[in-house]
């Protein structure tokens, strides 16, 4: 039997792509990683919910990688992948090597073969509409969904500024202007704790001349000035790192083979 889906038509000269390793753990007892089945979802795979390494299953995603996202065939040179029966896999084998994709041993019974097939297949497909999609410039000025409102989020402590910069200009201080970002608040707000509780005698204190500088400066008040600036540059990297591992972490999270300790900061096992 075969002929599930119904071609769009052909489109020649589909890019060879190397296939990454999926990953080898299984889900629900599907032996498809999560990663890979978020991939088939972002695709718009309509039987998701039955797909599977084995039997049929297999064979009608396959096809429908080929019928809907690839078409590196014509659709009349679709034919031997319509046809679910034993020279099936000779001829997807074959249709996976034209694209790049190792396929060598693939048989119903070679599982781990399969699933690599099924992931570089998947991966070739994200590809091709990546492309499509950037070629007609419908990415351009494109914002991830959802950092728009990560950016909102982080701005929480603007009702205190106008009170804050009251407090400041008391203390002769420089005051914020009205879109200063939380971060610079939180500095306003720390200079005020200095000058209504003074740091005492007892409680080590931070000598900005003793900080290295990494530059040689004479004025005793630049240094002071310099120091400060290292000191806020420290504070902009920490915050990187955070933001780095935690783009890392979520990056981890789609591929579904998570290999990142975000409390070290370090990629790998």
């Amino acid at each position: 039997m075969g002929g599930f889906y119904q071609g769009k038509g052909g489109k020649g000269g589909a890019a060879a792509a190397a296939a990454a390793p999926a990953a080898p753990a299984a889900e629900g007892g599907d032996g498809l990683p999560g990663g890979l089945k978020r991939k088939l979802q972002a695709l718009g795979y309509p039987e998701l919910g039955s797909v599977s390494l084995s039997g049929q299953a297999y064979m009608k995603v396959i096809l429908w990688l080929e019928e809907e996202k690839i078409r590196l065939y014509e659709k009349i040179d679709r034919a031997p992948l319509r046809k679910f029966d034993k020279s099936w896999y000779e001829a997807v084998s074959k249709y996976a090597k034209e694209l790049g994709v190792p396929a060598d041993g693939l048989t119903e019974k070679a599982m781990n073969v399969k699933l690599n097939v099924l992931n570089g297949l998947t991966n070739l497909a994200v590809h091709d509409i990546y492309r499509d999609e950037d070629e007609a410039n419908q990415l351009q000025n494109a914002v991830p969904q959802g950092s728009q409102g990560t950016q909102a989020a982080k701005q929480r402590l603007g009702e205190l500024l106008p009170s804050l910069n009251s407090i400041l200009q008391i203390f002769s201080l420089p005051q914020l202007p009205q879109d200063a970002q939380d971060t610079d608040i939180l500095a306003g707000l720390k200079c005020v704790l200095v000058r209504v509780s003074p740091t005492s005698a007892d409680e080590p204190t931070l000598d900005l001349q003793k900080l290295p500088l990494g530059v040689d400066v004479a004025d005793p008040e630049v240094r002071k000035a310099v120091a400060v600036l290292r000191l806020l540059h420290g504070l902009e990297l920490q915050q990187l790192q955070v933001n780095i591992n935690t783009v890392i972490n979520e990056l981890q999270q789609l591929t579904a083979n998570p290999q990142t300790d975000s409390r070290l900061g370090r990629v790998g096992r």
